[in-house]
């Protein structure tokens, strides 16, 4: 019996009391639960972990006649014997339950020294949050770009390129008379931009042709007006007449010095010349000065037959 009772007093069934090293709540926990070693806890007031140490407790005293009632000693002297004899022990005494307190303060170690789930990964977070976080992060790293010395040179640059393209575009428009009479070659590209250039100053007007019968002979009458577009005095040049056949290929061709020798701006010139027994393949007249740097033409004007 004494041997029992000491068993029962001994350091894996004592108690002893930890506290949290940060809010100073104190835990009352079995002395096996922590060791010798110590343990890793965790306070259930404040979450702080910390290395829970405590000494071994000393074995309490324990009076024989305060560890066991008299009817309980008799009830394990009966057990002893009757195991001894090979008989059934009497049923020995029930358990002291735990109180409420007792419980309590195990369930709080329980959790406290119990794994902590990890936080969940990025990839569960919401995609929706995630595309708003990254969209604020590039404008936020645009904005400091802009700052840049480097950003604002870039951008002084490519302006001061855009106002530089512009300013040739309207030099280009304004001054293309000039341009092509000094490059003559420019005359198409404007050509092919719908910019026609007209270096010579001077353009045709109402082109007409007549078809008349003359001592039994067709004789076809080419009139026009001869206009004045420049802004200053300009010279004639001798005008080319063609006749073209149906697929506009030139079939006879002569050319006529008007009367005038000059126009200021805004004259009117009349234009006339006739040729004996055109070619019967001619349906329409084109007329054209016969500039240098390349004459301006009128538009083709159907033969009228007599």
């Amino acid at each position: 019996m004494l041997g029992l009772g000491s068993a029962m007093s001994s350091p894996d069934l004592a108690t002893v009391v930890i506290a949290c090293p940060n809010c100073g709540t104190r835990y009352q926990v079995p002395y096996a639960t922590i060791g010798a070693a110590g343990r890793e806890v965790q306070c259930a007031q404040c979450s702080q972990p910390w290395h829970a140490m405590a000494d071994e407790p000393a074995p309490e005293p324990v009076e024989a006649d305060r560890l066991f009632t008299p009817a309980d000693e008799a009830a394990l002297d009966a057990a002893f014997e009757a195991e001894a004899h090979g008989a059934t022990p009497p049923a020995l005494p029930a358990a002291v339950p735990i109180d409420a307190d007792h419980q309590r303060m195990l369930d709080e170690i329980r959790a406290a020294i119990a794994p902590k789930r990890k936080a969940g990964t990025v990839n569960a977070l919401d995609p929706a949050l995630l595309k708003k976080s990254r969209r604020d992060f590039d404008q936020r790293q645009q904005k400091i770009f802009k700052r840049l010395p480097m950003a604002r040179m870039r951008r002084t640059a490519r302006l001061g390129a855009l106002v530089a393209l512009l300013s040739l575009l309207l030099l280009g428009f304004s001054l293309r008379s000039d341009l092509v009479r000094w490059f003559p070659s420019l005359a198409g590209l404007y050509a092919t931009l719908g910019l026609p250039v007209n270096i010579v100053g001077l353009e045709f007007e109402n082109t007409k042709t007549l078809t008349t019968l003359r001592d039994g002979k067709p004789v076809m009458q080419v009139t026009a007006k001869i206009r004045s577009i420049s802004s200053q005095p300009v010279q004639v040049p001798p005008v080319l007449v063609s006749l073209l056949d149906a697929h506009d290929m030139p079939v006879y061709e002569w050319t006529v010095t008007p009367q005038a020798g000059e126009m200021d701006p805004g004259d009117v010139l009349d234009f006339t010349t006739e040729v004996n027994a055109p070619p019967d393949a001619a349906t329409t007249v084109r007329l054209s000065f016969t500039d240098p740097h390349g004459g301006t033409n009128s538009a083709p004007t159907p033969v009228k037959a007599p």
